[in-house]
């Protein structure tokens, strides 16, 4: 791990406490926060690549059958695109999904309708970073945050966290 002009970069995948040790190396406390938007999912039915964008390409993964195939929303419920009409999607595994996620009963174009039900803990990086997620693709983001949920440290675009999380006392 390392700080290169205020862009962290890591060559493995990140632990709660290495996300502990770059707060302390950052000198901040993380916040914790929930997320106030919402999400479009369904089940990959096949092997299914999935691209992350936002304003650019964040990462890839591949989900396997039975993992989800998620579309950020933003607390209207409308799909989030990046400036080039991107939509946010991303894989969550099949067996995290039921730990962050419960149904709304509504339903969009692009799938039933859940909401987060986990806090997390942010660590704002604005000269970004470059990352091994936790499935083990490289994250690429220009501004944004370290998220610590559970276990997992993964990135999220400072547009995307702000436009769906909020932070909590």
């Amino acid at each position: 791990m390392a700080f290169a002009d205020q862009r962290f970069a890591a060559d493995r995948k990140l632990t709660a406490a290495d996300f502990a040790q770059v707060a302390k190396d950052l000198g901040v406390t993380p916040v914790r926060a929930r997320k106030i938007g919402f999400v479009a999912a369904h089940r990959a039915t096949a092997t299914e690549r999935v691209d992350t964008h936002w304003n650019g390409k964040e990462t890839s993964n591949t989900a396997q059958p039975g993992d989800w195939i998620v579309t950020n929303l933003s607390p209207q419920q409308t799909p989030l695109t990046d400036s080039a009409g991107n939509l946010n999607t991303y894989v969550i595994q099949a067996n995290r999904f039921t730990d962050l996620y419960e149904l709304t009963g509504v339903a969009v174009t692009l799938g039933p309708v859940y909401r987060a039900i986990a806090v997390v803990h942010a660590l704002r990086l604005p000269g970004g970073f470059e990352i091994v997620a936790p499935w083990g693709e490289r994250q690429q983001i220009s501004n944004g945050y370290l998220i610590l949920n559970g276990e997992e440290v993964y990135g999220n675009h400072a547009e995307t966290f702000e436009a769906t999380y909020e932070t909590i006392a």
